[in-house]
């Protein structure tokens, strides 16, 4: 039996609309984020969640409960995991994203920017950068990332051993991307898009990626 996870970034933000970092800082949904997330709760109306878990963070749980609110199955309960929550970006929070790569530059040099941007797996590459950029803040690198939202996922899973459910998980881009990443799938250039849902089996000891950032309808 397996549990199909359902992976889905959180609907545009203000942050978002106005291009600025956003880890732990939480923002509202803009409208097109609501509208976004609704057509998405279109997409998926059809699935029954088992169970739906989000981050401790608004906008996921917003997300999730405007995508509920199109599902003509039993409703399952919205579930608050911190394990879910995204990267803090420590003092670059809420930082434009014009204004990080003269910084990351100035701290790091071209060199390290280039080889992140250009390696085979840059979601790694590039988290490991605001490490380096603020080592005061003590920013998890990428393997703590990935090991965060592995061990939530694996544990969220092991719930529902012996039989085959479908879960909703919202959260948010970095730590997704960073996951699907890891298992080999093909990732975006900017990440997983908002209100976008990427399909990944698994069946209690390995995951397995179904399809990534899907726009168009998914069983």
């Amino acid at each position: 039996m397996t549990v199909h996870f359902y992976l889905v970034r959180h609907g545009q933000t203000q942050l978002n609309r106005h291009h600025r970092l956003q880890g732990i800082t939480d923002s509202p949904l803009t409208k097109k984020g609501v509208r976004r997330a609704r057509k998405l709760g279109i997409q998926l109306q059809n699935i029954e969640f088992a169970s739906v878990y989000t981050s401790d963070l608004k906008r996921t749980q917003e997300t999730a409960r405007i995508i509920l609110s199109e599902n003509q199955k039993k409703l399952a309960k919205i579930i608050s995991e911190p394990g879910l929550r995204e990267l803090s970006f420590g003092n670059f929070e809420e930082m434009k994203n014009r204004h990080m790569v003269p910084n990351a530059i100035k701290k790091l040099g071209i060199g390290q920017i280039f080889s992140a941007a250009t390696s085979k797996k840059r979601v790694t590459a590039m988290t490991n950068l605001f490490g380096k950029m603020d080592e005061g803040a003590q920013i998890e690198d990428a393997k703590q990332l990935n090991a965060r939202i592995t061990r939530t996922l694996s544990t969220i899973g092991k719930q529902y051993a012996g039989r085959d459910v479908n879960i909703l998980i919202v959260a948010h881009a970095l730590i997704l991307s960073l996951f699907i990443e890891n298992l080999s799938g093909d990732v975006p250039l900017f990440l997983l898009k908002n209100a976008r849902v990427s399909k990944v089996d698994y069946d209690g000891v390995k995951f397995k990626i179904v399809n990534v950032n899907k726009k168009k309808s998914i069983k």
